[in-house]
Order: structure tokens, then C-alpha cells, then sequence
């Protein structure tokens, strides 16, 4: 059963956040759950097979799981065009993703480098690269995981490491951080996080996802600033 409410303003949260938020969080969440089983399916099948499974049905397989990747992208991108076209312009907070290069155009390619990047050590690829440039030897390790990881996605040469966070929940937070009129108190998250998130628990723990969003929103604002 979900979180139990007795506030009579247990929607109160509602109020805190700008209209387009609530329809990106719904369309994130039917993303995150039809990625998620994508992906299961494509195991199942592949463990199901064993071994001695021959080329030729192990790639049936896999041309199956990107049809469906392909599917689902193109899907994610039409549903976030139409609700971008209904709400332009467009209320945001830009800290929320301030580790991507915002004020310039940049290439699939490039915003998944810096997508990889922040969310495997907690700092812009551009901090990094600042510090690589002044002899860091640490940032120089960092881009060298990030370029690995690029590389073996864009050759598709298996699955990267997991990052030590929760992604699913932390895309949620960044869409909070991004939308919100007014900060959400903690049983208030909790509360959005139970209604928006696809990560399968039934009940967040106010706790926790406090917690968690002190530690994004203080990578998210030294992302930008090199020490």
C-alpha cells in the first residue's frame, strides 16, 4: 500500500511545482518502467537461450531490444516536443542541470560525454577538463573513465559500470529542482516521489531523499565552478 496521508492538504505539494512538471513526470515514469523492462525482457531471453545459443538468434534477440530502444526513444522525444510546445516559454531553474554546456548547441555525442561524466564523479566534464589543463592528474583519470565509458557505448561493447547513485530517482529529483515555484519540504517529496517515481519502492523515505538532494544540489552548484 502507498504512503498514508492524513493532512487534510495532502496535495498541498502540488502547489509547489509549475504545471509542465507534472506531465514530464509522467511521461519519465512510463519511460523509466518501459526501459526497465526492455531490458529484463532482453536478459530473460538471453539467460532462457543459455550458451549454445547460435549468432544468428542471439542477434534476433538484440535487434529486437534496439528496435524497441529506438521505439521508445523516438516515443520520449515526441512526448516532450508537444509538452514543450504547450508550455513554451518555458519555466525552469537551469542549476538543475547546470553540468551540460547550456549555452551553446552541442551534440548528442557530446551531452552524453557530459552526462556520463557528472553523474560518475560529481563535477562537470568542463570543471574537469579545467583542472586536467592545470596538471590534476585525478581530472585526468576522471576523463579517461568518461571516455572509456562513451566509447564503449557508442561501440556497443557491453553495459558501462552502474553509477553508485540511483539514477532513476535522481532523474526525478532533476525534474523537481527544475520545476519547482517553491523548495518542497522533505515529507513533501516523499510524497511526489510516491505518486512520480519509477524506481518501484511504494513508499520514499523523507530521510533518504532529503539527504540525497542535499548531495545532487551540491554537486549541481559547484559543477560550474573549478576550485
Amino acid at each position: 500500500m502507498g504512503r498514508q496521508r492524513n493532512n487534510p492538504k495532502q496535495d498541498s505539494w502540488r502547489d509547489k511545482l509549475y504545471p509542465i512538471f507534472f506531465e514530464v513526470a509522467d511521461v519519465n515514469s512510463h519511460f523509466e518502467k518501459r526501459w526497465a523492462q526492455l531490458q529484463t525482457d532482453c536478459r530473460q531471453e538471453l539467460n532462457t537461450a543459455g550458451s549454445d545459443l547460435p549468432p544468428e538468434a542471439r542477434n534476433e534477440i538484440i535487434d529486437r531490444f534496439m528496435k524497441g530502444k529506438a521505439e521508445l526513444e523516438s516515443w520520449f522525444e515526441e512526448k516532450l516536443t508537444d509538452i514543450n510546445n504547450r508550455y513554451t516559454p518555458v519555466p525552469y531553474n537551469p542549476i538543475a542541470y547546470s553540468y551540460f554546456t547550456l549555452d551553446q548547441p552541442i551534440s548528442d555525442a557530446e551531452g552524453l560525454r557530459q552526462y556520463l561524466h557528472f553523474h560518475r564523479h560529481g563535477e562537470s566534464l568542463q570543471v574537469s577538463e579545467a583542472k586536467d589543463a592545470q596538471g590534476d592528474i585525478d581530472a585526468w583519470d576522471k576523463i579517461s573513465r568518461t571516455e572509456r565509458d562513451s566509447r564503449i557505448l557508442a561501440y556497443g561493447k557491453g553495459p558501462i559500470p552502474p553509477f553508485q547513485e540511483d539514477v532513476v530517482q535522481r532523474q526525478l529529483l532533476q525534474l523537481v529542482i527544475c520545476y519547482e515555484r517553491e523548495r518542497l519540504k522533505a515529507e513533501e517529496l516523499a510524497e511526489c516521489f510516491d505518486r512520480y517515481c519509477a524506481c518501484g519502492k511504494e513508499n520514499h523515505d523523507p530521510d533518504s531523499l532529503r539527504k540525497m538532494r542535499d548531495r545532487f544540489e551540491a554537486e549541481l552548484k559547484t559543477s560550474m565552478k573549478p576550485s
